[in-house]
């Protein structure tokens, strides 16, 4: 177990200083740490809008089997992305950066699941991990 959770702690801190480092360039012109917040906090509802977008396009191909199943793994991983963010960004609790921290991991985690849907959204007939091949 331990070698699992070290891994996994890893990873996890890097996509967190990636999307650290990706709300540094957008928010460059920010002049203090509440426009930096506000601009960190426009930019994960940017991609929470991309990830709904997305997830509302896909879930029309699905029949309805498969359309209680995506919305129960949507609503799984929805309380995966907050908690764990949630956790990951304890240590900045109360301070002025921990807005920034949150939409940061926030928006990495959602990006990352974009990706995730996109995939699936994208796969081909034959694929075995497939549930809805592309038209």
């Amino acid at each position: 177990m331990k070698f699992l959770s070290l891994p996994l702690l890893l990873s996890t801190s890097l996509l967190a200083f990636a999307a650290a480092a990706q709300a540094a360039d957008d928010c460059a012109d920010a002049q203090n740490q509440a426009e930096i917040n506000a601009c960190t906090g426009a930019a994960y509802k940017a991609s929470d809008k991309r990830l709904n977008d997305l997830y509302g396009q896909y879930r029309q191909r699905l029949d309805a089997g498969q359309r209680k199943a995506l919305t129960a793994a949507q609503k799984a991983w929805l309380n995966y992305r907050d908690l764990s963010c949630q956790f990951e960004t304890a240590g900045a609790k109360g301070g002025s950066g921990y807005p920034m921290a949150y939409s940061n991991c926030l928006k990495a985690m959602t990006d990352n699941r974009i990706k995730e849907l996109q995939a699936l959204s994208d796969c081909q007939e034959g694929d075995f991990n497939c549930p809805a091949p592309k038209p």
